[in-house]
């Protein structure tokens, strides 16, 4: 092997913050002819050329730690690599790897940060390629190793090792992992990165390993050995092959390897240095011997901290612990030197690569300012321009281009009084501190009110558009302030003007720029919570959209869209009225949800019950749909095709239930709830969407014909590869159903690997072939595709679509019902789905129109707008079409349509030791089946499952990112009349197998252990069995009384109508305060009694609300002002307690009697419109304690004290 000659010594550069900078890892270039070395400091450094060694960009590694703790104070002396230092450095094609102990980073050859991943809490100290995914890597050191994605800058994984990693190599399909205790081993990427079951981990070193080196199919290493019970340096440096991890024979160097090299184009050869810089040359080919190895002493004063060989192997890079960069070669650069000589009698030295790769990037010059020649005609603006005493022409006022009524009238507000009174001058600046009224604001500046409004005669301007508050509580205030300002009629006309103007604005685009309504919309926190947010100002229609703050909100788009399908729907609101014994069953939860859509009618919604039951599927896991990262990147086109797919086939499998399926064949039966289901008879899904389809194979081989009849739930389009001209839709539908293709397989007859011949045709036990609703995936995977989409003269998709069999019989005609469509303005800002849904009129149903749903903004649109895809913001993803004769072919009048009430009589639990004594209710009697207009008391504890996430400003404020995840935890419903009002019949705790961050015992009294089906005492029940019984109790029209009921039924996810709610905190309340009264004060001052003093109970809520609902009962039939009188005692009483019992009174005592009804039942009670009611029953009997308003809860009516 030929030996190394010296060519460079470079000193490495002084920095600020380490004066000395030590080479601690060096990489040349594969693909470029530069060098990088990373220091102790953090910095990494590209040098170019050999011969030159110019600097082309420096920067600093990510994870790299101040240097306060690594220097030293006094001296300013590097006190050893520490966490600063760089590790690792990999070049890539695309990037440069840095690896600290801190973190890896990516960045481009010119410096620029493309990604970074952080890990603070372990020792990172080597790193690899992912030898599957080019885009992962795979970093180790002390603890777990991580897996990273490059292409989004995150952990992907953390995989459990047995010990600390010294040394990471990508060989072939395996890593080869060498750690500190000595052991080699390789890690398999298909199962996880665990230690390959195929080769055994080889212990190389027995007192440890210092490091490795991996080329092709070998590896060295160099570490320490025993001799009598003491480490010492092994003067063996062990050579593996690593496909077996078989030993070869091993490189004796006495004076102590410290780093081994095997050579990059020749893997007999290899270069070994010891710390003091003694280097061995070896030539494996000619043996271990002398022959075989040239020595040779490195020119260093200190010890050897790095070494690496460039691509060729022909030259060889270390650096020192002196600061110095070596720069060795193989090529004779003196007097009998065969190299080139440049135009100037320089050597022309190979590149560090070998080859002419990527040109490094350089920055541009900058060109000096051209001299100024004077003379006559030279212009003025060359040299800068002169101070003037008095004001140009130019510097006109602004009220001569800007007046009021102009779009661009918006001058500086002046300073306010109470800023300029409290100044003090110091020179000539003036300080002051910051009022009160404008804390949190310092950074805010506003537009003057009315800035850029229509002048008083509406000729002028065009006007600017005020911004319309997001929050309710703003929105109350400022309708309020224009109340008080102007004159309500005109501010109702201006607020119509708004709204007109605004949707005028919205239709208004440039070419080429998404429209605003397009756009992903996210909901904003104020403090008083999500209730605050005004959906209403997104969704002015009577369609209701689904909320995004929950995980998988992606789905909503799919959800809508199915939504709308007639038999889908009605498919999934009659599997809910049968006994389906699955927890998680989406079919059942898609039921449930369209319901809510039904009945919301325009109100917000969310689909959290049902994103409940998808993350708890495992096979949705295993397949990759779920997704709880809300700034990703991701193709959601792709993600919700897969979903749509997997989606509907697991509808069909639910929609069987113990053998039983729906037949919603249009034959002479009278009843058509679940009849027994056949072996060939489809379920309910497959006779809506289920194409039925007969594959057939043949072997080109030996002929066999094989044949397999399967059925499709959504069907993926497949475009022809190359035309002249534009395929139609319905031609690409037709071959992508009737595929025709070829593909090598084992043969199952001549078991020979061979082409096969595979045809798909309708199965000739379908009735008909094709089915009353087809769901299309558009399958767009690239962007030539797209072509095909695009919008031209003419659409690729119109709203019908036709589909000719080839049999002679006459076209199926499909409509298009709805699209999902990706939006995503450029590759590197978020994607969201949104849904196109054609609607019938409410005037007239054959009519219809088409309406957008971006989450919970939803509006018209034209349907030309719908079939337009003017560029690549705008990507199909699935297509839903409906049959024209779909009447004809299902017969959906006959399907259950209300639950089985029986579940109100069932007592039902899945605790295994459930205690008598914690029994608090008694189901319904078959006497006691609730009736429109029934009362019932209702109150609920939740948990949560996961935190809330905010973020705290500089000026103290703070800021919902998301809100804390909660999950209903106990439900309790009492009677609200009868003989026995008071009692509860639903007490049910319901079980969770989700992990509880905080089960909120002080608010919800809810304890671990309760909702374990193996440790709870209480009735545990299933989520879909609680729901399905307050579905039930919705359905039978019982009003419900509660307090704070909005935010209950919220986190529960059921919508009650308005008019069967009667919410006690809306009923004791003042309009217009934001002040909402608790019902531990109402209890306190118009009760006389002391709830909740230890924890919360729903039984013990509920009661109390009832109790307040008859005491309001009792004032709705008296004069008015008794009853406002008595809420303004109860507001000056609370502003005096801070709106909370005193603590010192002696408190409730912990049981109560029960409500006895001393009259008969009461009527249906009304809906609360305002605190005046109309129903004048009196239901109980109430003690007066005087009537002259002064006790404590008089208020000027009755006394609060109430007898049962």
């Amino acid at each position: 092997m030929s030996s190394y000659q010296p060519l460079h010594l470079l000193p490495l550069p002084p920095l600020s913050i380490d004066p000395k900078p030590i080479p601690t890892s060096i990489s040349i270039d594969p693909f470029s002819d530069s060098i990088w070395i990373g220091t102790s400091s953090g910095t990494v450094t590209a040098l170019c050329t050999p011969l030159s060694l110019t600097r082309n960009v420096q920067f600093p590694a990510h994870g790299s730690k101040s240097a306060t703790g690594y220097l030293n104070p006094t001296t300013g002396m590097g006190m050893g690599m520490g966490s600063m230092a760089v590790r690792e450095i990999r070049v890539t094609d695309r990037d440069v790897w840095t690896l600290t102990e801190g973190g890896v980073g990516g960045r481009k050859r010119g410096g620029a940060a493309k990604w970074t991943v952080s890990d603070p809490t372990r020792s990172l100290r080597t790193m690899t390629p992912n030898p599957t995914n080019s885009h992962e890597l795979l970093a180790g050191g002390t603890g777990q190793l991580i897996l990273a994605n490059s292409s989004r800058g995150e952990i992907v994984r953390r995989i459990e090792h047995s010990s600390s990693i010294v040394h990471l190599a990508q060989s072939n399909r395996s890593v080869i992992s060498a750690g500190m205790s000595g052991q080699i081993s390789l890690l398999d990427p298909r199962t996880g990165f665990k230690v390959s079951n195929t080769t055994s981990p080889v212990q190389a070193h027995t007192g440890g390993l210092s490091g490795a080196d991996t080329q092709g199919w070998l590896v060295c290493t160099w570490g320490w050995t025993h001799m009598q019970g003491h480490p010492m340096p092994d003067p063996l440096v062990k050579i593996y092959d690593v496909r077996t991890l078989r030993p070869l024979p091993p490189i004796s160097f006495p004076a102590g390897p410290a780093f081994a090299l095997l050579h990059p184009t020749d893997s007999s050869k290899m270069v070994i240095s010891s710390q003091q810089g003694m280097l061995q040359s070896v030539d494996m080919s000619m043996g271990t011997g002398s022959t075989g190895s040239t020595f040779q002493q490195l020119d260093v004063n200190s010890y050897v901290t790095t070494m690496a060989l460039s691509p060729k192997g022909d030259y060889l890079a270390f650096g020192d612990a002196d600061g110095h960069l070596h720069l060795w070669t193989t090529h004779e650069t003196g007097e009998n030197s065969l190299l080139d000589l440049d135009e100037n009698g320089q050597i022309v030295l190979p590149t560090f690569n070998g080859y002419q790769g990527v040109k490094p990037e350089w920055p541009d010059t900058i060109d000096p300012p051209p001299s100024i020649v004077w003379e006559d005609t030279t212009p003025l603006n060359l040299i800068g321009m002169p101070y003037y005493s008095e004001p140009l022409l130019s510097n006109f006022p602004t009220d001569t281009y800007a007046p009021e009524t102009s779009p661009f009238f918006n001058p500086p507000l002046s300073i306010p009084t109470s800023v300029t009174t409290s100044m003090k001058m110091v020179d000539f600046v003036g300080y002051a501190t910051t009022p009160k009224e404008l804390k949190g604001k310092r950074y805010v500046v506003t537009a003057r009110p009315g800035a850029g409004k229509r002048s008083a005669n509406g000729r002028n301007g065009t006007g600017r558009r005020d911004s319309e508050p997001r929050f309710r509580s703003e929105k109350e205030k400022k309708t309020k302030s224009n109340n008080t300002n102007s004159n309500s009629n005109d501010n109702l006309t201006n607020n119509k003007d708004n709204v007109h103007q605004e949707e005028q604005e919205e239709e208004l685009m440039i070419q080429g720029q998404i429209p605003k309504y397009y756009r992903k919309v996210e909901i904003k926190y104020s403090k008083f919570g999500i209730e605050d947010f005004d959906f209403e100002y997104y969704n002015r229609t009577s369609y209701s959209g689904l909320e995004t703050d929950i995980l998988n909100s992606y789905t909503n788009a799919l959800l809508q869209a199915i939504h709308y399908i007639t038999p889908l729907r009605a498919v999934a609101t009659a599997h809910i009225c049968v006994d389906c014994k699955k927890e998680h069953c989406l079919l059942c939860e898609a039921g449930f949800l369209f319901r809510m859509l039904e009945d919301a009618k325009g109100r917000n919604c969310q689909a959290s019950n049902f994103s409940r039951a998808f993350s708890a599927t495992p096979q949705a896991s295993a397949l990759g749909l779920m997704d709880d990262n809300d700034k990703s990147t991701a193709p959601y086109g792709s993600l919700i095709q897969n979903f749509n797919r997997w989606l509907l086939s697991t509808f069909s499998t639910e929609s069987i239930v113990e053998g039983k399926a729906f037949n919603l064949q249009p034959k002479a039966i009278q009843n058509l709830s679940l009849s027994d289901r056949s072996e060939n008879s489809p379920s309910a899904i497959d006779q809506v969407l289920g194409v039925e389809i007969k594959t057939t194979n043949t072997c080109r081989s030996c002929g066999f014909v094989s044949e397999r009849d399967t059925t499709l739930h959504a069907v993926d389009l497949v475009y022809p590869k190359k035309t002249t001209t534009r395929p139609r839709f319905d031609d690409v539908l037709r071959s992508s159903i009737f595929r025709e293709s070829t593909t090598k397989a084992v043969c199952s007859n001549c078991k020979s690997f061979a082409p096969l011949d595979s045809k798909r045709t309708f199965s000739p036990r379908s009735q008909n072939p094709l089915p009353p609703v087809l769901s299309v995936n558009a399958m767009m995977t690239t962007p030539e595709l797209y072509q095909i989409w695009k919008t031209d003269k003419e659409g690729f998709l119109g709203p019908q679509v036709k589909i000719d069999l080839g049999n002679g019989d006459e076209e199926i005609v499909y409509e298009v019902k709805s699209i999902v469509v990706q939006i995503q303005e450029d590759q590197h800002t978020p994607a969201h789905l949104v849904s196109f849904v054609r609607v019938p009129d409410d005037d007239d149903p054959t009519q219809s129109h088409w309406i957008m749903f971006n989450d919970f903004l939803v509006r018209s649109v034209s349907e030309r707008e719908v079939f337009n895809f003017p560029d690549q913001w705008k990507v199909p993803a699935v297509i839903i079409l409906q049959r024209t004769d779909t009447a004809s072919l299902l017969d959906l009048n006959e399907l259950p349509k209300e639950i089985d009430r029986s579940v109100l009589f069932k007592d039902v639990s899945m605790a295994w030791n459930r205690r008598n004594a914690l029994i608090k209710h008694k189901v319904l009697e078959k006497d006691e089946l609730p009736t429109p207009g029934t009362l019932v008391a209702i109150d609920a504890e939740f948990v949560a499952l996961q935190q809330e996430e905010m973020e705290f400003r500089s000026d103290g404020t703070k800021n919902i990112l998301r809100p804390s995840h909660m999950s209903l935890a106990r439900v309790s419903v009492l009677r609200g009349q009868g003989a026995k009002e008071g009692v509860p019949f639903i007490d049910d705790y319901i079980h969770t197998s989700e992990a509880v961050v905080d089960y909120l015992t002080e608010f919800s009294g809810i304890k671990a252990g309760d909702l374990d089906p193996n440790n709870s005492g209480h009735t545990l029940v299933p989520l879909k069995v609680a729901y399905k019984k307050l579905r039930l109790l919705v359905d039978l029209g019982c009003i419900f009384i509660g307090h704070g009921l909005s935010k209950d039924f919220r986190t529960i996810n059921i919508f009650i109508p308005p008019e069967q709610v009667m919410d006690t905190v809306h009923i004791f309340t003042i309009p217009g305060r934001q002040r909402k009264l608790s019902l531990r004060f109402l209890a306190w001052y118009l009760l006389k009694k002391d709830i909740q003093t230890s924890s919360h109970d729903s039984i013990e809520d509920a009661k109390y609300a009832l109790l307040l609902f008859r005491l309001w009962k009792e004032y709705e039939g008296q004069d008015e002002m008794k009853f406002e009188a008595l809420m303004d005692d109860i507001f000056n009483e609370g502003h005096r307690l801070g709106f909370k019992p005193p603590t010192d009174r002696p408190t409730s005592p912990n049981s109560f009697p029960p409500l006895q009804s001393q009259t008969p039942a009461p009527s249906p009670a009304k809906p609360q419109k305002s605190r005046k009611g109309s129903s004048k029953n009196n239901t109980s009997q109430w003690n007066s304690n005087g009537n002259n308003g002064n006790n404590r809860g008089g208020g000027g009516g009755k006394s609060a004290t109430r007898q049962w």
